[in-house]
């Protein structure tokens, strides 16, 4: 009689990311499975009632409160079906004006999901090129600067709009000079490519937009590769 060894061991975990690259696109090229991040598990509204402050959300929740206006506009890069604004109402009754940027995908779906109640203070849009604002007060970029290939061009064309506060959350970042690329296999269904930020890197960069780095928060280590972790980080502008 043949005796199943593996079911008496515990299988090994599936690894998050994949091998290393030193460009987003070679990290694109690798494989024709490769495509654009999207979760097909979070794509039902979420208002403040249903969402619950923990991690990254505290951060932007709390935002808002250090400005002198009576409703703050933010725009929620990624913000998917759990907006900024649901966060930022259930931790301080403060009413914002949020547009959501987010996948084409993404908006066809969610954009008719939104009760009425929040359709005059929520927008999602799909390009930069819909926003007919010319300033806000928030930059949000909600655990999604990671996939965009071209992140330091959207953040000067953001950067434009004047905004006080400039917030990345829970994003990876690594202990080196330089980003580094890899493949992500975490969302069921999707394998997109991901940046692994210089910490350094960025803040270099956003000095030279004229703003300054006042807070990080590194919550997140990987057990597996002591290299990265996840963590938050703020700016202002000077």
């Amino acid at each position: 009689m043949k005796i199943k060894l593996s079911k008496y061991f515990k299988k090994k975990p599936k690894p998050e990311y994949g091998r290393k690259f030193n460009t987003y696109k070679k990290a694109q090229n690798f494989s024709n499975n490769i495509g654009e991040y999207f979760d097909y598990r979070f794509t039902k509204f979420e208002g403040p009632n249903k969402v619950e402050l923990i991690d990254r959300f505290y951060i932007a929740a709390l935002l808002p409160a250090l400005l002198n206006k009576k409703k703050p506009v933010i725009i929620d890069i990624g913000g998917g079906s759990n907006p900024a604004y649901s966060y930022i109402e259930k931790a301080t009754n403060i009413k914002t004006k949020c547009i959501v940027l987010d996948t084409q995908k993404l908006v066809r779906i969610i954009k008719n999901k939104i009760p009425k109640k929040f359709k005059s203070n929520i927008k999602y849009i799909s390009s930069l090129n819909e926003l007919k604002l010319k300033n806000v007060d928030i930059v949000y970029f909600n655990s999604s600067m990671q996939y965009l290939e071209n992140y330091e061009q959207m953040m000067k064309r953001l950067i434009k709009l004047n905004p006080k506060f400039v917030l990345i959350s829970y994003t990876p970042f690594n202990k080196r000079k330089k980003n580094y690329f890899s493949i992500q296999f975490g969302v069921p269904g999707s394998i997109h490519p991901i940046i692994f930020f210089s910490p350094k890197k960025l803040i270099m960069f956003m000095k030279k937009m004229k703003y300054k780095n006042i807070f990080k928060n590194n919550y997140k280590v990987s057990k597996f590769n002591k290299d990265y972790y996840y963590g938050d980080i703020l700016f202002k502008k000077k």
